[in-house]
């Protein structure tokens, strides 16, 4: 009975451990030449769509570790995010990055009254599963030695991210630039741990791409708009 007293907090924070959207953007390289659009930006948190797409209903209805196509899988369950977090939590990120790659004279999260734009949009994807590593599971019962010898494991996977439906607006809302979608899937070999809290890592890893190239993507889709 004692033992089961003190497997029964563990078993609680282990269901409630809370996954952040989060990478580092210090290590991001802006070349000195690169165009910066001289506006103040708001990019306005997204509207959630992806709980009406097909594909990503299974992170609001399973736990993090679950069944796929017949194989024993990793997922980034719904379960470990803060209701309603995902959309801000990555708008957030995209305004960092925005920062740190010098698009526009300021970036701002949500809502400013320092800036004269904002950036809206729909997330229709963020969407991560992989393979669970049976190997990565043996390893953790061997404790360090078992951690590092297993460190380098991988398994196949598929991350999808979309943002559709961007627009920027001038802050009286005349549309400016109409952006369109912005879609990038991943497949191939990921990280792997004993308890599929990888999934949550390997899906802000890949945000960070995504963030990169919607940065161009924009950087390009401006280039005919002239700012006063």
């Amino acid at each position: 009975m004692k033992t089961l007293i003190y497997l029964f907090p563990l078993f609680l924070i282990s269901c409630t451990v809370t996954q952040k959207v989060i990478y580092k953007t210090d290590d991001l390289s802006v070349q000195p030449s690169v165009r910066t659009y001289p506006i103040r930006v708001e990019v306005r948190i997204l509207t959630d769509n992806r709980a009406h797409i097909d594909e990503n209903k299974i992170l609001f209805s399973d736990p993090r570790q679950t069944t796929l196509n017949g194989k024993k899988s990793c997922i980034n369950s719904e379960q470990h995010y803060k209701p309603d977090s995902v959309v801000s939590q990555v708008s957030r990120m995209i305004a960092e990055h925005f920062n740190k790659a010098r698009l526009f004279n300021l970036s701002f999260y949500n809502q400013s009254p320092y800036s004269g734009y904002y950036l809206t949009g729909t997330l229709n994807s963020f969407y991560g599963q992989q393979e669970f590593s049976t190997g990565a599971l043996i390893g953790a019962q061997f404790g360090v030695v078992g951690a590092i010898a297993t460190s380098g494991l991988k398994t196949p996977g598929k991350i999808i991210i979309e943002i559709a439906d961007m627009k920027l607006y001038r802050k009286d809302g005349t549309l400016i630039k109409d952006l369109g979608n912005f879609y990038k899937e991943y497949e191939e070999d990921l990280p792997v741990d004993a308890s599929c809290w990888c999934i949550y890592s390997n899906v802000n890893e890949k945000l960070k791409d995504f963030n990169s190239h919607l940065v161009e993507k924009i950087r390009t889709d401006l280039a005919d708009v002239t700012f006063e």
